[in-house]
């Protein structure tokens, strides 16, 4: 005789963290890129002077940056995360499955998404499923 273990489907709302870091756009990037150092973050969703969300700033544009700059840290110290950052903003909402989630992080080769909320014309993070919250989840299942 099998006995059947009832599988409940965690959705993304039951992982993601509520509440995101956010920055400026005319913040400098060396001050970004000790915010990311710092407080151990994936990435920073950055604001426009309205604050509205206009993009995303991570490990990503700051290897870019580095790649196009090299060692001359003078041009990096000149530059600001508005001027950088990726406008995309990897979007997910919270229904869906978390096994879902986990395929499209692969397959967009990222290790973040976020809930966004469109209000009026305005568009802000309001929560984030990170790559670790999956892994912290299945490591719990253990």
């Amino acid at each position: 005789m099998t006995i059947s273990k009832q599988h409940t489907v965690k959705l993304v709302r039951d992982l993601m963290h509520i509440g995101v870091r956010t920055c400026q756009a005319d913040i400098p990037l060396i001050e970004a890129v000790c915010i990311l150092v710092r407080e151990n973050i994936e990435a920073l969703i950055v604001l426009d002077k309205n604050g509205n969300a206009a993009g995303l700033f991570g490990p990503r544009e700051v290897m870019n940056t580095f790649g196009l700059y090299g060692a001359n840290i003078r041009n990096c110290r000149k530059l600001t995360v508005g001027e950088v950052m990726q406008p995309e903003i990897p979007e997910i909402l919270p229904e869906i499955p978390v096994t879902a989630a986990a395929q499209l992080m692969l397959d967009q080769n990222i290790r973040e998404m976020y809930l966004m909320h469109h209000d009026g014309g305005f568009k802000w993070p309001s929560a984030v499923l990170r790559f670790e919250d999956i892994l912290s989840y299945l490591a719990n299942q253990v």
